[in-house]
């Protein structure tokens, strides 16, 4: 897509010292992918750690080692 913005050259000079791309499209680029990657593992560890919560919540009322595992493996089925 092609789009036409206005970059703040001095966070471009500094962005590009982290990386050995040298061309302002390929700086974005990398910079898009990055943020993408970053978002996409905050997304994946928020949805572990909710299911963690809804575990450790289940097990906290369960005694018994037999049930906890069958609780966990429900919950992995989701």
């Amino acid at each position: 897509m092609r789009t036409n913005i206005q970059l703040d050259d001095a966070l471009l000079a500094e962005a590009a010292k982290y990386t050995a791309t040298r061309s302002k499209k390929g700086l974005v680029h990398e910079a898009l992918s990055l943020y993408v990657t970053t978002k996409r593992e905050e997304r994946r560890r928020m949805t572990y750690r909710e299911r963690l919560q809804r575990v450790r919540a289940k097990t906290s009322k369960v005694r018994g080692c037999g049930d906890a595992h069958e609780l966990v493996r429900q919950d992995r089925a989701r």
